[in-house]
């Protein structure tokens, strides 16, 4: 008797998904396959400027900053429809080098580009705007809800359940109010679980600093785009470094909120009814001007009227104990970085757990030294129960052992990736053992809180901490495919609720991040991501950092970082 093998039906489905995707680029926005570069060529940070298949107003288009455009719409410089076509035609080069794109929506996007265009030319007076983000076109994470297009979040079982959405997230209503123009959604992985963008559905996305590395999950397409400079901000979703990774393998600002700052509400959820640990989400840009802009447009549109979980907290001024920062001065508009507070900063170099990397420890160094000669108070940092918090976070994402996932992948055979294993073999957490979890969280909350107020008492001016440096990762970037199993310098920080920044410091240099063999391995995971670190294969990587506030102080970390970024002077 012979035997015939079925072709599994989820590759089936996915290849149906991404046809429908590719059939709507605009075929005279892609390069021809023969003129795209080898995949010996890593870098691609600047092979779309260097091409001609860009016009050199599409090139000063898509490298200004987000406010700039919207000022030049609003001068009548450029037009909407002209900014969303050099971006929808970057973006669409991006895809072809990177693999970062969904759910794609550039007609719709061009509509809305003429609908703006009109009511400017035609409001009283002229030149009036819709709103403050007014022809910006602004891209998305494959999880929030576009009304009349599919939400994958990576997953087979999800790329016609439903085939359209019949609802606008509510952050994605407020964007559409504000004048912001959608025209593409970007790569997640499978469930948004995985510190790696690869799927069944769209494949894995590349990091276009050096495409033999890791892009980083969840919020990967949107990094890879943005740092390709396809769109000028993009929206993710952090649970526990889904912003933040991606952010730092790829040299980008970005902002990991407190819960409630933001709204959340409306968005597909890989995770649906997770409350133990709650999903953020915000702003990732090339620009800290753009996510401070972002922000605050955001906020001053009083999202908690929208939001039935977001606070009622308005745009603050920034204040260092009792020193307002001149608003002017950071942002580098008047006087130097001297006229900027001292900040008083402790480091944290190692969590115990996993050693930071050669380059990762010279990102360190980089940005201690240079703390310490613009005269800023400096003190160490003892990760005291970050390893905890991070083992608390991994069992609340498997709290329903792993059934949701595991149900929504069964129906079409869909099978794992490797670091989503724990998914099929956990089990169930009775209630009481998860109240036991969430009450063993609120000591350690507390107990963190007292800890970061004493550091008056050892701070040479007598206040606490601004804020804690440290990496966001142990690695500059994992080699693609070789997924990285530890998350504990970010996730620590969804459990505190933290408000935490991310800013790039430098590039790996084969020649100088050297690996050593010096003794004192923690334990397997150590081992293991000491073993994957080869200076050459992560040549070109990105050094970033995070940088560490309390709750509530997205302000506070935007100007922080404007203070760092200026010390540093990192450029690509």
């Amino acid at each position: 008797m012979t035997i015939t093998h079925q072709h599994p039906v989820y590759k089936d489905i996915a290849a149906k998904k991404r046809s429908i995707r590719d059939d709507k680029f605009n075929p005279e926005w892609l390069i021809p396959q023969h003129e795209l570069p080898d995949d010996e060529v890593t870098d691609v940070l600047n092979w779309i400027k260097k091409t001609n298949h860009l016009t050199p107003e599409e090139i000063i288009i898509t490298e200004s900053k987000a406010v700039d455009i919207v000022n030049n719409i609003k001068s009548q410089t450029w037009t909407s429809l002209e900014v969303t076509l050099a971006f929808c035609h970057r973006a669409s080069i991006a895809h072809q080098l990177t693999n970062c794109l969904t759910e794609i929506f550039f007609d719709e996007a061009i509509k809305r580009a003429k609908e703006l265009d009109y009511y400017q030319l035609v409001s009283p007076g002229g030149g009036k705007l819709v709103g403050p983000f007014h022809g910006l076109p602004i891209s998305l994470k494959d999880n929030f809800n576009v009304k009349g297009h599919g939400t994958t979040l990576g997953m087979v079982n999800f790329c016609f359940n439903p085939q359209q959405v019949e609802y606008d997230s509510t952050l994605v209503e407020m964007l559409r109010q504000l004048g912001a123009i959608l025209y593409v959604k970007t790569n997640v992985p499978v469930a948004m679980m995985m510190p790696e963008t690869t799927n069944h559905v769209w494949g894995s996305t590349v990091n276009p600093m050096n495409r033999l590395l890791s892009c980083g999950g969840s919020l990967g397409g949107e990094s890879a785009l943005i740092k390709l400079k396809g769109l000028p901000i993009g929206i993710g979703l952090d649970i526990g470094g889904s912003i933040r990774i991606p952010a730092s393998f790829q040299n980008l600002y970005a902002i990991k909120p407190s819960f409630g700052r933001f709204p959340t509400f409306g968005t597909r959820s890989g995770l649906p009814g997770l409350e133990s640990v709650n999903s953020v989400n915000g702003p990732i840009s090339n620009s800290l001007d753009d996510l401070e802009f972002y922000c605050k447009t955001i906020i001053d549109a009083k999202p908690w009227l929208s939001d039935a979980k977001c606070i009622e907290i308005p745009w603050r001024q920034v204040e260092f104990g009792n020193d307002s920062i001149d608003r002017e001065k950071v942002n580098g508009n008047s006087a130097s970085s001297q006229a900027s507070p001292k900040l008083n900063i402790a480091i944290l170099m190692d969590d115990g757990f996993v050693r930071p990397t050669p380059p990762i420890r010279r990102g360190m160094e980089i940005v201690t030294e240079a703390l310490k000669k613009d005269g800023h108070h400096l003190i160490e940092w003892d990760p005291q129960d970050h390893v905890r918090l991070s083992e608390i976070i991994g069992q609340f994402f498997v709290s329903d052992g792993g059934h949701h996932v595991l149900e929504e992948t069964t129906v079409v055979n869909e099978p794992f990736f490797p670091y989503m294993e724990n998914y099929g073999t956990s089990k169930d957490i009775p209630v009481s053992q998860l109240w036991q979890l969430q009450r063993e969280r609120t000591v350690l909350i507390d107990k963190y809180l007292k800890r970061w107020n004493s550091t008056a008492d050892i701070t040479t001016n007598g206040k606490p901490i601004d804020a804690i440096i440290m990496p966001a990762t142990p690695f500059a970037g994992n080699p693609l495919g070789k997924f990285p199993t530890y998350v504990g310098y970010t996730s620590p920080f969804n459990a505190l609720d933290y408000t935490v920044g991310v800013f790039p410091v430098t590039r790996v240099d084969k020649t100088v991040d050297v690996g050593d063999e010096a003794p004192g391995n923690y334990n397997e995971i150590d081992v293991q991501v000491w073993k994957d670190y080869d200076p050459e294969e992560s040549h070109g990587g990105a050094v970033a950092l995070q940088l560490v506030a309390r709750r509530f102080e997205e302000e506070k970390v935007i100007a922080m970082m404007k203070i760092i970024s200026e010390l540093i002077n990192y450029t690509d």
